[in-house]
C-alpha cells in the first residue's frame, strides 16, 4: 500500500530542529501567528512537475537537495543530529514521486512536500498512521531526552479531498528546547501529497493549505 510505504517520513522525526532552533530570531514574524491569510506577505510556488501550487510566507526559500544538505552543515554542530537528519532526508529523496524543500531562516522552520502515487486516505488509514507514529515516538523517547506530546490528530473527508492532520510537540527535557511537527497527508484530484512542517512554534497552517491547489 502506497500510503503505508510513505509512513517512513512521519516516523523519522526531525530531531535536528531541537538543536538548530535554539538561536531563533527574537522577533516572531507575523506568519507564525496568523489570523488573516490575506494579510500575510506570501508567495505562490508552482511545482511544475506535479501541477501543484503551494502558498508560503515569503521568508521561505526553496532549496535544492544539495543546498539543503549544505544548510544542515552550517546549522548543526552535533554530528549525531546531523546524521539523523541526513538519514531522514535520504528517505525523502528515495520515495517514489517528487520532493521539494523550503526553509525559513528567520525562525528556522522547514517545510517539505512529497508527492506520492495516489491513495485515498480513509479514517482507518489515519488511525494506522497515528498508531505507528506513536509507537516510534515511544521508542525514540527510550533512547533520547525527547518527550513527545500529541496536540491534535484529525481526519476529514469532504467528498473532494481527504486530509489527515497531526501536530506533535517535541521537547528536549535536558536542553530545555522544544519544536512542533505539523504533518499532513492530503489526497485530492487523483494526487496524494505528504507535507511536513517543523517549527519552533505551533502554527495554524491550515490557512495556508486553503490556498493550495492540487
Amino acid at each position: 500500500m502506497v500510503l503505508r510505504k510513505s509512513i517512513v517520513l512521519v516516523l523519522s522525526v526531525f530531531f535536528i530542529t531541537l538543536t538548530s532552533c535554539l538561536e531563533v530570531a527574537k522577533e516572531i514574524y507575523n506568519w507564525t501567528e496568523i489570523n488573516d491569510i490575506e494579510a500575510i506577505d506570501g508567495q505562490t510556488h508552482f511545482l511544475s512537475d506535479d501541477g501543484i501550487k503551494i502558498f508560503l510566507p515569503k521568508t521561505f526559500k526553496k532549496y535544492s537537495s544539495i543546498d539543503y544538505l549544505k544548510l544542515l552543515d552550517s546549522l548543526v554542530t552535533d554530528s549525531k543530529d546531523l546524521e539523523i537528519e541526513r538519514t531522514r532526508f535520504r528517505h525523502i529523496r528515495e520515495m517514489e514521486g517528487n520532493h521539494y524543500v523550503f526553509f525559513d531562516n528567520t525562525v528556522n522552520a522547514t517545510y517539505t512536500i512529497n508527492t506520492v502515487p495516489y491513495q485515498p486516505i480513509s479514517r482507518q488509514d489515519a488511525k494506522f498512521i497515528l498508531g505507528i507514529v506513536r509507537q516510534n515516538q515511544a521508542k525514540a523517547s527510550e533512547v533520547t531526552d525527547l518527550k513527545f506530546t500529541k496536540i491534535t490528530a484529525k481526519h476529514n473527508d469532504n467528498g473532494k479531498a481527504q486530509v489527515f492532520k497531526a501536530i506533535f510537540k517535541l521537547e528536549n527535557l535536558k536542553l530545555n528546547q522544544q519544536a512542533f511537527q505539523h504533518v499532513y497527508f492530503i489526497s485530492s484530484n487523483n494526487k496524494t501529497v505528504l507535507i511536513n512542517l517543523m517549527a519552533p512554534f505551533q502554527i495554524n497552517f491550515d490557512l495556508f493549505l486553503e490556498k493550495m491547489i492540487i
